[in-house]
């Protein structure tokens, strides 16, 4: 049998795609028009799938043999149409309002960008969820409390392929138990299914080093090559990622104008990683003046009658659970040949993520020797051009 080679056009959503069609083989004796209109179909909405369950890419190459290997001028590209909920929620005990998203995942034979963009291909009816917090004690392993959750779209979603800026979020402003386990039950009242998930609450970090972390009013000593100061802490239990942001906060001045103050700037730290979740292992972060200084020099520029005035420091410690962790790594892009991305799920009998993850933040006053080499009588030459002062 001859065949005859036809290039596909170039898809506007390549970067979405795990692999690429440039052409495809089609038999001569058979209507090349339907085999590359149903190909091309195909290939326009295939990343909706991609979307949903990364597992499926094998279904793209199978469809693709069997259909430029036969002659049918008919086929159904869809499979039925099954309800699958999508969780997302990230509890912590310090938030003053807890959010979580519940949505559903979609399909469809027009376009998926157009679809993404329809509010009820999205989210279900407010009427049809209902969605609730168990509070358990584990140690008596019994609910304590049963807490239901409200809706809200007031909160924006920022521009991106699905709907924006309306969202529609589950959400309660209960105070929660950081020594308790919380169980999250969405119950679809249409179809009785169930899906549930749980996490424990994550623990206050206790520094070894330095010990003076909670008090806001004793100085934050960064020490000096070849001499640094250490952020020391014991791992806490259900906690194994953990992540250090130092913050330097500055105000500027115009003229004779007024002092205003700016946009903090971010010292990020990497990552580390308990051994597991059962809390006790030393963990620590080295930090040293020269960080901060190479921070504020490589983010600012001199600018002219601009004065600026440095004033204070936060350091921000965020902990996560193994499963928040366990998502974090399988969402790290691929750097080898094979780019396939494993998907993840600790929800049950729907998919996306419930877990938990802790925000600790303390102010700290800059300590002296650093605060004299940024504008002080030992100030050194780069922060004098940038027009830090004292006044």
């Amino acid at each position: 049998m001859n065949y005859k080679k036809i290039k596909l056009p170039k898809p506007a959503f390549k970067k979405h795609l795990l692999f690429q069609v440039d052409c495809i083989y089609l038999p001569s004796g058979c209507k090349n028009s339907l085999y590359y209109n149903l190909i091309l179909s195909a290939y326009r909405n295939y990343f909706i799938y991609y979307l949903m369950n990364f597992k499926k890419n094998l279904a793209f190459i199978a469809f693709s043999i069997i259909i430029c290997s036969s002659c049918k001028n008919t086929i159904d590209i869809q499979a039925p149409y099954k309800d699958i909920t999508v969780v997302y929620g990230l509890m912590d005990q310090n938030d003053p309002i807890h959010y979580i998203r519940i949505n559903k995942a979609f399909e469809g034979s027009g376009n998926a960008y157009t679809m993404a963009k329809q509010y009820d291909s999205i989210y279900y009816p407010v009427t049809a969820i209902n969605a609730v917090l168990q509070d358990s004690d584990p140690v008596n392993d019994v609910v304590v409390k049963t807490i239901p959750l409200d809706t809200t779209t007031t909160v924006p979603l920022g521009p991106g392929t699905f709907l924006y800026p309306k969202q529609l979020l589950y959400y309660t402003k209960a105070t929660l138990n950081p020594n308790d386990y919380y169980n999250l039950i969405v119950t679809n009242a249409k179809t009785g299914k169930k899906i549930h998930g749980s996490t424990a609450m994550l623990q206050d970090i206790a520094f070894t080093q330095p010990t003076n972390m909670a008090n806001r009013n004793q100085a934050f000593d960064l020490g000096s090559d070849p001499y640094p100061s250490s952020v020391e802490w014991n791992s806490t239990t259900s906690a194994v990622i953990y992540q250090m942001v130092l913050q330097f906060y500055y105000h500027s001045r115009v003229g004779n104008g007024p002092a205003v103050p700016q946009t903090p700037l971010q010292l990020v730290f990497a990552t580390q990683t308990a051994p597991s979740n059962l809390g006790g292992y030393q963990m620590l972060y080295s930090i040293s003046c020269q960080q901060l200084f190479e921070l504020i020099t490589s983010s600012l520029q001199p600018a002219v009658n601009v004065t600026r005035h440095a004033d204070s420091l936060s350091i921000t410690f965020t902990t996560g659970t193994d499963d928040f962790n366990t998502y974090i790594q399988l969402s790290q892009p691929s750097t080898g040949i094979n780019q396939s991305v494993p998907s993840y799920s600790d929800v049950v009998n729907g998919v996306g993520l419930y877990t938990a993850r802790h925000v600790q933040t303390y102010y700290k006053p800059i300590d002296n020797s650093t605060i004299d080499s940024i504008q002080g009588t030992s100030q050194e030459p780069q922060f004098a051009r940038l027009g830090f002062s004292s006044q």
